[in-house]
Parts: structure tokens; sequence; C-alpha cells
């Protein structure tokens, strides 16, 4: 996630210099604002921050001046591609908080989680307790079947933490959440 949004920055960049030169076109332009648009429709309603959606959304529905075809400088380019700039900024900032928040959480219940796979592998997912015990819940989601099972041997996920939630992303944007006990539609 932080990743393509470091890239769309990128491409800004790319743009913001081509443009200095006078070198850049409108198609250019036009690309690379649809990839973001595309790209933070996908993320924005998976964040929990209210302010950044409705910011999205703003910049999204808004009048969308046409550009002449040919050749833009950097004002006009700007003009397009500034206030993306200034959003995926912010979220960024937002998934740097929200991580630590994530991580000074785990701290306070004297908790780690850790998540470990390679390339087309199951995903295992280790939680255990920062008091130096080797005793830790090793849960593994199989690649090919979906299943989740405890790895044997090991601690049951619930004796160290309350719940795990799965959710799912559907194309059309609904979420499913799934636990133990349900399996439910998730409304935001």
């Amino acid at each position: 996630m932080e990743q393509n949004l470091k890239l769309l920055l990128k491409e800004i960049d790319e743009c913001y210099s081509l443009a200095e030169k006078e070198l850049l076109e409108k198609q250019n332009i036009e690309s690379v604002e649809f990839k973001i648009r595309q790209e933070l429709s996908n993320l924005v309603g998976g964040l929990d921050s209210q302010i950044l959606l409705l910011k999205f959304k703003k910049l999204n529905g808004g009048l969308r001046s046409q550009l002449k075809s040919g050749f833009h400088n950097i004002s006009t380019t700007k003009s397009k591609l500034e206030n993306w700039r200034v959003l995926i900024n912010e979220i960024l900032d937002f998934l740097k908080a929200s991580t630590k928040t994530f991580k000074n959480r785990l701290e306070k219940e004297g908790l780690f989680i850790e998540s470990r796979s390679k390339k087309d592998s199951d995903l295992h997912l280790i939680i255990g307790q920062k008091d130096g015990k080797p005793d830790k819940a090793h849960i593994v989601l199989d690649e090919k079947t979906g299943d989740i099972r405890v790895e044997d041997n090991q601690l049951e996920p619930l004796e160290l933490v309350q719940k795990i939630e799965s959710i799912i992303t559907l194309s059309d944007g609904k979420k499913i959440k799934i636990t133990r006990e349900a399996i439910e539609e998730v409304i935001e």
C-alpha cells in the first residue's frame, strides 16, 4: 500500500520535472491523474479516517478542467496534480501514525506479532508474549486452500488474544468480516 502511494508520488515528480521544461503532454497528466484516482478509490475506504475519505471524495468528484492538447508547463501541471500530492502525503502520514499506534498497543499488552511469507507460499502469523518465553501461537493461512490452521505444539491463538478476524474486500468494494463466530458484511 505504502509502496504504491510512493510510486504515485514519484510519477507526480516526474510530471513536474517534464513540465518545468514544458515537455509534459496532456495524455501524461491525464494518465497519472487516472492512476491516482483509481489507486486511492481502492484504498481510502479501508482507512479509518472519515476526513481522508471526504477529502478524496471532494477531489474525485469536483469539477475537472479540461486540458488543451499539446505540452503543459509547471503551473498547469500543479493545478491538476498538487492537491492529489498533498492528499497522498496525508494518507502516508496517517498510515505511519496508525502503525505506531498499533505497535504501542501491542507493547502495552506485552505482545508481538510477526508475519512471514514467501512468494506464492503460505502466510505464517506468529503471536507471542514479549516476556522471553518460547510459547507462541503460530497460525498458518494456506495459500492454495485458504484454510487457517494452528501449527502443532503451539499455543491456541485465543490464549493470547481475544479474537482473530479476517476482512475480505469484494471487487465491488463491499467488505465481509469473518470470525470464528460469524460471517457478516462490514458497514462503514
